[in-house]
């Protein structure tokens, strides 16, 4: 079948990176994963190799179609046609179910904001992007790629930023590189109740990302001059610094503070 650029399918051909991928994800014998997008079967003709169970969730048809024939007599593979930015995320991953996927490139991101927003989270999400995506999710504070979806995924994961894959090792072969990078939950992940005020104050923070925050952080809804100066008191936070300069656990406070003038 010919590849579908509007589906960012790039199909996994080497199998050597497919084995390192599963080795890199720690799967083993009793563990159920869930796997996004499985294309053509690589990776997961890899994983079946160590896991009990697997879930693989693939949009395509005609791929759908050649994933049951190909893996017709593996009783421990269950397929699910769909598309995962449509399914409940709860449904597919059970408490200490593993994520492993090659990951469209368009959808990647939105896919590994949905799986942050899952609780509890799943055990581990190993997950090949490109190489950008990799470097924003994976970025230190004040780093030029620290960005919106840094802090987003930092309030529940720890990034390991693991290995990069060239574009020789796909059909067909993509312009960029691709990296494989490793997201492990926090022992302390923010809450789930504090998470849309968060996400409401790191989004208006980056937004305007050169600017200072007691600039950019005017555009919170309910947010005055004078609310300013209660949310930087209450958060203690240095209202000159710029987005970047900001840890995932100082932007937890800006939420908690935020939430506190606005329902006060």
């Amino acid at each position: 079948m010919r590849p579908k650029p509007s589906l960012g399918q790039n199909f996994l051909k080497n199998p050597g990176i497919a084995e390192k991928i599963a080795a890199f994800s720690g799967v083993e014998q009793g563990d159920t994963v869930l796997e996004i997008g499985p294309g053509k079967g690589a990776l997961t003709g890899a994983l079946l190799k160590v896991a009990s169970r697997i879930v693989a969730v693939e949009k395509d048809d005609e791929l759908f179609e050649l994933l049951k024939k190909q893996f017709s007599d593996e009783p421990r593979l269950t397929l699910v046609h769909g598309d995962v930015l449509d399914l409940d995320m709860s449904t597919l991953i059970s408490p200490g179910t593993k994520v492993v996927a090659n990951l469209p490139y368009n959808i990647a991101t939105r896919v590994i904001l949905r799986l942050a927003e899952v609780s509890p989270p799943p055990a581990t999400v190993v997950v090949m992007v490109q190489k950008e995506v990799a470097e924003r999710i994976c970025a230190p504070v004040g780093h030029s790629e620290y960005s919106a979806l840094t802090v987003l995924l930092s309030g529940v994961f720890l990034c390991d930023p693991g290995f990069v894959v060239g574009p020789k090792n796909f059909f067909p072969e993509p312009k960029v590189d691709s990296r494989v990078i490793r997201l492990v939950p926090r022992q302390n992940p923010l809450p789930p109740s504090e998470r849309e005020a968060y996400q409401r104050v790191v989004l208006c923070s980056f937004a305007q990302r050169r600017k200072m925050l007691r600039n950019s952080l005017l555009g919170l809804p309910g947010i005055t001059k004078q609310g300013l100066s209660d949310l930087a008191r209450l958060a203690d936070i240095d209202m000159q610094k710029r987005p970047q300069d900001l840890s995932w656990e100082e932007y937890a406070r800006l939420g908690r503070a935020y939430r506190q003038i606005i329902t006060s």
